[in-house]
């Protein structure tokens, strides 16, 4: 009989040696992306992985919402935004206001999507509350989402700043449950990221809004700046990872691992990078098109 010592030693050598030959299938195997989605029309909050086909549900809370029904447009209106945000902030007491309860997390409203359309406010949160009663209410909050303090506890682990998603819809319906049944929008993904890497400038440029801003610059300096790097590159290679699609009625969030990586005229690297490359993506003349994208460094 084989000694649990020994036993041990080989699992941790077939693990070791899978894991060389698969690092990228066994890393992905451990995690899984999570997103939030709240229906503002039945009040509920739902924690769920990411399925190509379609969202795995696993937890669901009840959720106060905006005193005013409707989405939000201007700031002390008492409505609760609609549409994708993610987090830029957790707080937690001293730091936070007793009324909040043990946990608040900022969402990044207005996105760049609110600021085109005008959208004004701020401090927009999911957060406890130290008053439970008001959870027995639907519609009692200043737009802010609320929960109790044990469920944003239970929440809280699966929350990952300035990636993780919760979208906001005033009625969850099916077709965006499937973040990746809309061929339309994987089409042009590929055909954008193809662009960037062949050096395509007309067809990279056409997938930008005309309202597209990004570290600055307009969609007009963005193709100056892009066509200046052309220029000096003889390769460009994006290689996306993990793209996930997150759908709403109002736009579209792409998100995806960017190993991006340029070799100059002279055969020598010219700039590489690995990290997350998050593109907002809504409709112009019925074509999707990039509303503003940002990037976010990895540790090698």
């Amino acid at each position: 009989m084989m000694k649990n010592g020994n036993h041990r030693k080989i699992l941790v050598k077939i693990f070791l040696g899978l894991f060389l030959l698969f690092p990228n299938k066994i890393l992905h195997a451990e995690k899984k992306s999570t997103v939030i989605l709240v229906d503002k029309k039945t009040n509920t909050l739902h924690l769920a992985y990411y399925d190509p086909a379609q969202y795995k549900i696993f937890k669901s809370f009840h959720t106060t919402v905006g005193k005013i029904v409707g989405d939000k447009e201007v700031e002390g209106d008492l409505k609760t935004p609609e549409g994708i945000y993610t987090f830029k902030a957790r707080l937690t007491p001293p730091s936070l206001k007793p009324k909040f309860g043990v946990m608040a997390f900022y969402m990044n409203y207005p996105n760049p999507y609110d600021k085109i359309a005008g959208r004004t406010g701020f401090d927009i949160m999911l957060h406890a509350t130290d008053e439970p009663e008001r959870l027995k209410k639907d519609f009692d909050s200043e737009g802010c989402i609320v929960v109790d303090n044990k469920e944003i506890q239970e929440i809280q682990p699966y929350i990952h700043l300035g990636l993780t998603p919760i979208m906001v819809f005033s009625e969850l319906m099916d077709p965006y449950l499937k973040p990746e049944s809309n061929s339309k929008l994987i089409d042009f993904f590929k055909s954008w990221s193809t662009a960037w890497e062949s050096k395509n400038m007309d067809t990279y440029i056409d997938s930008y809004h005309t309202d597209f801003t990004a570290d600055g610059k307009s969609k007009a300096q963005w193709k100056d700046y892009k066509s200046s790097l052309n220029s000096r590159y003889a390769k460009i290679e994006v290689k996306p990872e993990n793209v996930m699609y997150f759908r709403h009625p109002k736009y579209t969030m792409i998100t995806f691992v960017q190993n991006y990586r340029s070799v100059l005229k002279d055969g020598s690297i010219g700039h590489r990078s690995r990290g997350t490359k998050i593109l907002y993506v809504a409709e112009e003349d019925q074509k999707p098109k990039i509303i503003s994208e940002s990037f976010t460094q990895l540790v090698w």
